[in-house]
């Protein structure tokens, strides 16, 4: 992913991650396999991976205290894609060079798979929070859970998704930006928010993360757009290219680049494993 090699702290975060599905009840067999599925799909860890990154850069090597809120990001991450896939959502047969959630556990029980990983998400984080006995460290935990669900509900997330079910009917170029803010960026700002918070970072420290992590989202989702260009074009998708050209397209990925690592120099950490993890994603062919 990056001139680094952070496997280890993949392993770790995947570890965590499948250790709550250890012990699986008969009965909910079925939509274990299928959260399983989709959470083992090949997705790179981006979110989870960059909360370690920015609770390392405040407080250390030590990041445990870190790994429920990097787990609950990607099962926030994974039962949104879920979602996404369904037939009344963007339906989408492939994810990741393999068959969407619903069309190998059927669509009632990807719907279910999806509940099940925002539920979990949030047993996860209740479950941390009953161990904490310092006060302090208690109420940054509860201020950064909340700023996680916040920004992925109806005023992130999800109402970037709204925006985009409607967005063929209300599109232009002031849309489709805040889609992206809200959509992909918000989940972003989870991560990377969330794990300043829990760290203990100042509010305007907070603020700058903040301001990276929005327009580290910006960036890569209209990455996204100029390397899936030609198949939205065959599959006569609407995308920010309908509505500004490539080369303009291709400057603002630039100008959000140079604001998140503007965003990350104002910081007294060392940022640098964020630096080299943005610039790999920014300038992807994949």
């Amino acid at each position: 992913m990056t001139a680094r090699d952070y496997s280890e702290d993949i392993k770790i975060i995947e570890n965590h991650i499948f250790k709550y599905f250890t012990s699986i009840d008969e009965y909910q067999k079925k939509v274990y396999e299928s959260m399983l599925y989709s959470l083992s799909s090949g997705g790179k860890r981006i979110r989870p991976l960059m909360s370690v990154m920015v609770y390392r850069a405040i407080v250390g090597e030590d990041y445990t205290k870190i790994l429920p809120f990097a787990t609950a990001i990607e099962m926030i991450h994974t039962y949104s894609l879920i979602h996404d896939d369904l037939p009344s959502m963007d339906d989408d047969d492939i994810r990741r060079g393999k068959p969407t959630n619903h069309k190998v556990f059927t669509e009632a029980i990807a719907i279910l798979a999806g509940d099940g990983l925002l539920n979990m998400a949030i047993e996860v984080l209740t479950r941390e929070l009953e161990s904490i006995e310092d006060l302090s460290e208690l109420k940054r935990a509860l201020r950064a859970m909340r700023y996680m669900f916040t920004a992925s509900g109806v005023h992130g997330m999800v109402g970037g998704q709204v925006i985009d079910l409607g967005f063929s009917e209300v599109c232009n170029l002031e849309v489709c930006e805040t889609m992206y803010k809200l959509k992909t960026a918000a989940l972003i700002r989870a991560a990377v928010v969330s794990s300043a918070i829990l760290a203990g970072a100042s509010d305007d420290e907070i603020a700058e993360f903040e301001e990276f992590a929005n327009c580290l989202g910006m960036a890569y989702q209209m990455r996204d757009d100029l390397l899936d260009a030609k198949d939205d074009i065959e599959k006569e998708n609407s995308t920010i290219l309908n509505y500004i050209s490539d080369k303009d397209l291709e400057e603002r990925v630039d100008e959000y680049s140079k604001k998140a690592m503007l965003a990350l120099e104002k910081l007294k950490y060392n940022t640098e494993e964020l630096e080299e993890l943005t610039k790999s994603l920014i300038k992807r062919n994949y």
